[in-house]
């Protein structure tokens, strides 16, 4: 009885042990760590690891990871404060502990501000935009970093709108944007209208962030966009959009809520923000991997004339953002300046 007992354990422990060559692990190998984000990264910021073998296998899921000696429950690690980190990681391989050479981290503090895009899908025929239009200028006048965009859409002879953006379906379509108002923050997710979720968002330490420069002279307009990285980001496909807006652009709204006095129509009503051209295109304009290394600056540069969309070049602004392709799209950081006026990375 003893022996068959003692069998059955035998066969249990062997059937339900690791099989390194099943795992695919390289036993005779070190182990080789690496940061999705490169040796520098920011403070509060979820970064992944990566540990392989001499062959390439990627055995992260067999590994400890430590920082400066303190065990990991994770693959993602976070920093709450600046400074050096050695990393390590290890592995038992029958028995044998392997571990790898210290990967020395570099944490900074972000030197960006985080700041937030809303795209107002709206129009001047829209009887319940006025509610968003009023809840975004009163959420604008609490903090300067939520930087709005209203995208009108025109769709004769539906509904027209003298300020229609002419390749809204752009936007639209991908976004299965059918209802107005539809205030879109950071391009994946609608916006609640309240002001918590924008502090949420504004709240999360960024990797990147934005200046812009713009002049006229005569006719022409020339604008520069730079995006600086503090962290390694070629791991993500990222895109820069850039935007041409107008300002003090009038025009009768409608309107069946109670805001602005609960007229309807409203008279005279200022549409703010209003996108006129996409410099880009509404979807950017790829940036290349190799641009977006840590401390390297990518820089976007258009001259041309005037737009012909238009109205007064100087009531407008650029507002320029990065953002990622994948899983769904989602903007990274964003800026804002009026024309003619030079806004640094802040």
């Amino acid at each position: 009885m003893n022996r068959i007992l003692w069998t059955f354990i035998f066969l249990s422990v062997f059937l339900t042990s690791c099989d390194i060559k099943e795992e695919g692990i390289d036993a005779n190998s070190k182990i080789y760590i690496e940061s999705l984000y490169g040796n520098q990264v920011i403070t509060d910021y979820d970064i992944q690891f990566i540990a392989k073998d001499a062959s390439g296998n990627d055995i992260s899921s067999n590994v400890t990871f430590y920082i400066d000696g303190a065990s990991q429950s994770s693959d993602i690690l976070r920093f709450s404060n600046a400074g050096s980190y050695q990393i390590t990681a290890d592995i038992n391989l029958d028995g044998t502990i392997k571990e790898s050479d210290p990967l020395t981290l570099n944490v900074i503090e972000p030197r960006h501000n985080t700041k937030v895009l809303v795209e107002d899908f709206t129009g001047t025929w829209c009887v319940n935009c006025p509610r968003v239009a009023y809840r975004l200028d009163e959420a604008v006048s609490q903090n300067n970093h939520i930087i709005p965009v209203g995208i009108h859409f025109s769709h004769p002879p539906q509904v027209t709108d003298p300020f229609g953006f002419a390749n809204v379906t752009d936007l639209t379509t991908p976004y299965h944007i059918s209802a107005f108002p539809t205030p879109y923050l950071n391009r994946n997710s609608v916006w609640d209208e309240q002001m918590a979720s924008l502090q949420q968002k504004m709240n999360k330490h960024q990797a990147l962030g934005l200046a812009i420069n713009s002049s006229i002279s005569g006719s022409n307009l020339s604008v520069d966009v730079q995006s600086r990285f503090d962290m390694d980001m070629d791991h993500s496909d990222l895109f820069l959009v850039v935007y041409i807006t107008e300002n003090d652009l009038h025009a009768d709204q409608a309107n069946s809520t109670s805001y602005y006095g609960g007229q309807d129509p409203i008279p005279n009503f200022e549409h703010k923000h209003t996108l006129r051209l996409a410099l880009t295109g509404v979807m950017g304009t790829q940036i290349p991997k190799n641009e977006t290394k840590a401390n390297h600056t990518f820089v976007y540069h258009f001259s041309g004339a005037i737009p012909s969309e238009v109205t007064d070049i100087n009531n407008c602004e650029i507002v320029a953002f990065v953002g990622e392709n994948a899983p769904i799209n989602n903007v990274i950081n964003v800026q804002e300046a009026p024309i003619g006026i030079n806004k640094d990375f802040d």
